[in-house]
């Protein structure tokens, strides 16, 4: 799992049929999907399904009808709804402005991100989707930073594209907006720009289509994995949007959205024997992950805290800390290690000075107090990932003048973690940090999610045992609170 925040609340959502779409001008035409027509036990109202051209998700097939993995998906879901589907492809910004501003219609598949929650209502996961800077392969360039790609040239990407946002919510200048990946891939194969954020989960078929072979590109920054939704007006009936959720967890559980989609729900079995699941849980499994997770941050935290000590470090002087902070680099694989003045300004090995600022993070003024952080749970400003922030003050003649950091990326420590620790069979494991924001999980190709109602039990408690539902089947799990980061961290399985 590598994270851009899931969000897997169960909307609730219901309103008029046709009535709402004529109102909000919906009323463009549409792709009507043979033998679909409404019923009267239709049970929610019609809705307008608007998305783009991103294959292999959805794009114009044969005789120009929609197509794709989440088109099918949509249409499956209205079959079973008996409700008839009604699905327009049209340039990504106009789709999503027009499911933004028009009750009766909503935008798919879509990154729900923390700044587009209370944008709309959700319903999903239906696809998976990560982002990734390409270069045309003979190019020449090579990334290890945000940094370095902020003074790499042009970046191509699709307008008010959640990969748009994540460039502009990181301070990028550089940036040219196209209106669907096809239009960025050929900008970046003719020369207008110098990189794309694409995908990998889209990019092989974008492409095919246009006769590119796959060698022609290679990708030379990967930033961040997220799950993409089903974004319903705010103004969708509660019982709508329900309705759309329960029965995609219905297609999950019975197998038909892994046939769509060619995925696997990952789910695992429920654990053999009918021994206490519970008490193997919570005695021996969880107590082990707990340990290894506190070992390991700790390790990294006692480190730092020695050398911040050191003379090197109290000087200031980014030239003396740094062959320091690339030493633990080589230790510590899993993180990028910073050094950061009391203004916010900070240094990283691989960009030295960089232009972003730290100021604002929850855990600067802590740190500039005198006081050790660990676990805050950050989109770093140098690498663009997930990461779990460990910050110790650096002091000289008493007087705190730095703050030694580093960012320990959530994807590369849940793989040494789940590395080093073999479950049983039948069980998974997670963490979720002090927002029961997922951390890490063991199971392949998800970011795992508690729902709501779960997260919030989960939150209220030192330890303990819950029940939720997930991918449409019944789950528990035992969890207790870990002491050197405040996780929760937990063992799950299939009831």
């Amino acid at each position: 799992m590598t994270h851009l925040r899931p969000f897997h609340y169960l909307a609730l959502a219901g309103a008029l049929l046709l009535i709402s779409c004529v109102i909000a001008g919906c009323t463009a035409p549409v792709q009507r999907q043979t033998g679909m027509e409404a019923t009267p036990s239709c049970v929610t109202e019609e809705i307008v399904f608007l998305t783009e051209e991103i294959y292999p998700l959805s794009y114009t097939g044969t005789g120009g009808t929609p197509d794709g993995q989440t088109v099918q998906v949509i249409q499956e879901l209205s079959r079973r709804l008996n409700c008839s589907s009604r699905i327009e492809i049209r340039a990504w910004r106009d789709a999503y402005e027009t499911a933004l501003a028009k009750p009766g219609c909503a935008v798919f598949p879509t990154a729900r991100t923390p700044e587009r929650e209370r944008e709309f209502a959700w319903a999903g996961p239906v696809a998976i989707f990560d982002y990734v800077l390409y270069a045309t392969k003979d190019s020449g360039i090579a990334l290890q930073s945000l940094e370095a790609a902020r003074n790499a040239g042009t970046i191509a990407v699709v307008a008010r594209d959640a990969r748009h946002d994540f460039l502009i919510g990181n301070q990028f200048s550089n940036v040219r907006t196209y209106s669907t990946d096809a239009e960025c891939l050929d900008a970046l194969m003719n020369g207008s720009v110098s990189l794309w954020v694409g995908s990998s989960a889209t990019t092989p078929e974008t492409l095919r289509r246009k006769g590119i072979p796959e060698s022609a590109l290679v990708p030379v920054y990967s930033l961040l994995r997220t799950e993409l939704f089903i974004a319903f007006n705010r103004e969708t009936a509660p019982a709508t949007v329900r309705a759309y959720q329960d029965t995609l967890d219905a297609m999950k559980a019975d197998g038909t959205f892994a046939r769509i989609t060619g995925s696997s729900t990952h789910t695992p079995p429920s654990p053999a024997g009918a021994g206490d699941r519970a008490a193997l849980a919570s005695r021996t499994l969880l107590p082990a992950l707990s340990a290894l997770i506190g070992t390991r941050m700790h390790g990294i935290s006692a480190a730092m805290e020695t050398l911040a000590l050191t003379g090197e470090l109290e000087s200031e002087d980014w030239d003396r800390i740094r062959p320091l902070l690339v030493r633990l680099e080589a230790e510590y694989p899993e993180a990028r290690f910073w050094y950061a003045r009391p203004d916010g300004s900070y240094y990283t090995t691989v960009d030295n000075l960089t232009s972003a600022n730290l100021r604002d993070r929850s855990y600067f003024p802590g740190v500039l107090a005198g006081k050790t952080s660990i676990g805050t749970i950050v989109l770093s400003k140098s690498t663009g990932k997930y990461t779990a922030i460990v910050a110790v003050p650096v002091r000289a003649e008493g007087k705190v003048n730095g703050i030694l950091g580093t960012s320990v990326y959530c994807d590369s420590l849940e793989e040494t973690l789940f590395r080093d620790f073999a479950l049983p069979e039948g069980y998974y494991a997670f963490a979720v940090d002090r927002e029961g924001m997922p951390v890490m999980d063991s199971l392949p190709q998800r970011i795992f999610s508690l729902d709501e109602n779960t997260r919030s039990q989960v939150m209220g408690m030192k330890e303990g045992q819950v029940r939720y539902r997930d991918e449409g089947t019944p789950h528990e799990a035992v969890f207790m609170t870990e002491d050197v980061t405040g996780w929760k961290v937990a063992i799950g399985w299939r009831a």
